[in-house]
């Protein structure tokens, strides 16, 4: 099993950029970073924290006393405060005002962590800091950061326009999961097929991928991690839930019917047995409120929230692995089920589909990788999937004027031959449909796990195809 410390901290440059550039040495800043369990959000802070005047307090279920007096504590062993401790600060005012005087001279960076349980004791709080903020911290280089995992808390009441704090926050940042490119860090010496394989299990969730053993197969990481009861994976989704809705059954319904292949509001409804179509979109909304789940569009849509051509999938490849294989187990290892033999038999003969999904999301990441650093011959608008009636593109790219790439990604045992090519040519037809007209420029590029013929190479060299294999996808495109 990996710890934080044996891998390092992985990537999040562009987040440390973001709460450096808040953390001006003569201005205040308010700060609010929110996201998922277990996406390093403690982690990111401890990081950025390290070289800096720094209170870190992370917030439990308690009473407002307790709160009180465990954040006292932590203001007192960091700031040095030798006189102070055993003492506790009165109120919120009290504390802030203290840690707002310190800042005065020099820098103090204060993260209050799963601010939504300081709240839950004191719901007076934004107010408080509302008021401080107005007043008190000016002049000073406080640098307050709010930190929660309750993305619905934290958008709705916390960003929302109806909450005190609405319009004086300097910066705000959802930490999502960690992109392919990312990931593969947590497992440094397997091969890109290896780590597709675990991507597709785990996802970019850091505390997720942190629970596998680098010397363990992908079997017996599965069976002793996932389907083991009492490990941490076992029942991770259940807690993602009832942390954030009230009743869980709904929601798990819907979730299961979406990994199992609903993708459209109608089928995911008859899926997840919802006579009210209505319900079920609310559903759906608080789950994309919530990032479990996550709505998509071709990539020809300029209008995305207005088309009606979206497709729902769970947000992440563990999600997705867990609703489709894990959930409908449950009720067999519980009653003390051999966590092998239901990997052996319900998961080992689908894995290689779950896989090839996420192979898609890869070579999709891929693309706009190349795309970002400019290593296209075309810097495209938009990149993603896209589908019609009657054909589907894995990967496409396209630009508002007009010019188009057009991808295949094959997670398969052997060469890709010019059949597949010939097949993706043919699409063109479709996109150009879709367009309304002609495309501008057209490219082409395939992703294989297992090469290519040399037919195909030849014919890809003639004609500037694009071919991509396990090298590519291991080599990092920008940091």
């Amino acid at each position: 099993m990996h710890t934080a410390d044996s891998i390092g901290f992985v990537n999040r440059h562009r987040e440390l950029a973001f709460l450096a550039a808040q953390a001006l040495p003569s201005k205040p800043a308010l700060v609010v970073l929110y996201g998922r369990r277990r996406t390093g959000k403690t982690a990111l802070l401890r990081t950025f924290a390290a070289q800096r005047r720094a209170v870190l307090f992370v917030a439990d279920v308690a009473t407002r006393a307790d709160q009180l007096a465990a954040f006292s504590r932590e203001v007192f062993g960091a700031l040095g405060e030798d006189a102070l401790v055993g003492t506790a600060f009165p109120t919120w005012e009290a504390a802030l005002r203290f840690v707002a005087d310190r800042a005065r001279t020099h820098p103090l960076l204060v993260v209050l962590d799963e601010f939504s349980y300081l709240c839950e004791s004191d719901g007076s709080l934004p107010s408080v800091i509302q008021r401080l903020w107005d007043k008190d911290f000016r002049g000073t280089a406080l640098h307050l950061v709010l930190c929660g995992s309750h993305v619905s808390f934290m958008e709705r009441e916390l960003l929302g326009s109806r909450n005190p704090l609405f319009g004086r926050r300097t910066g705000d940042w959802c930490l999502e999961p960690l992109r392919f490119a990312d990931a593969r860090a947590f497992f440094p010496t397997h091969s890109v097929d290896a780590q597709v394989e675990l991507f597709a299990v785990l996802g970019g969730i850091p505390a997720y991928l942190e629970r596998f053993d680098a010397a363990r197969t992908l079997a017996d990481n599965v069976v002793e991690e996932i389907l083991t009861r009492g490990r941490p994976l076992y029942d991770e989704p259940r807690f993602l839930l009832l942390q954030e809705v009230r009743d869980p059954h709904t929601y798990f319904s819907i979730c299961r019917a979406i990994a199992t292949g609903r993708t459209t509001p109608n089928e995911i409804a008859q899926g997840a047995g919802l006579s009210d179509r209505g319900a079920g979109s609310r559903y759906l909304q608080t789950l994309r409120d919530l990032r479990i789940v996550e709505r998509r569009v071709p990539a020809t849509e300029r209008n995305p929230e207005r088309t009606r051509r979206g497709h729902y999938r769970l947000a992440d490849p563990f999600l997705r692995f867990w609703f489709r294989f894990v959930l409908s187990e449950l009720s067999t290892l519980e009653g003390g089920g051999d966590p092998r033999t239901v990997y052996e038999q319900r998961i080992a003969p689908h894995l290689d589909d779950c896989v090839a999904m996420a192979f898609e999301e890869v070579c999709v990441q891929h693309l706009q990788d190349l795309n970002a650093v400019g290593a296209l011959d075309v810097r495209y608008d938009r990149i993603g999937g896209w589908w019609g009636p009657h054909a589907e593109v894995d990967v496409l790219g396209c630009t508002d004027a007009g010019d188009v790439l057009l991808g295949e990604c094959k997670w398969s045992r052997r060469a890709v031959g010019t059949d597949v090519l010939d097949a993706l040519v043919a699409r063109t037809r479709a996109i150009a449909r879709d367009l309304g007209h002609a495309p501008r420029s057209v490219a082409y590029a395939l992703w294989s796990r297992c090469g290519y013929t040399a037919g195909l190479r030849a014919r890809a060299a003639k004609e500037g195809v694009r071919l991509f294999g396990p090298a590519d996808l291991a080599a990092r495109q920008r940091g």
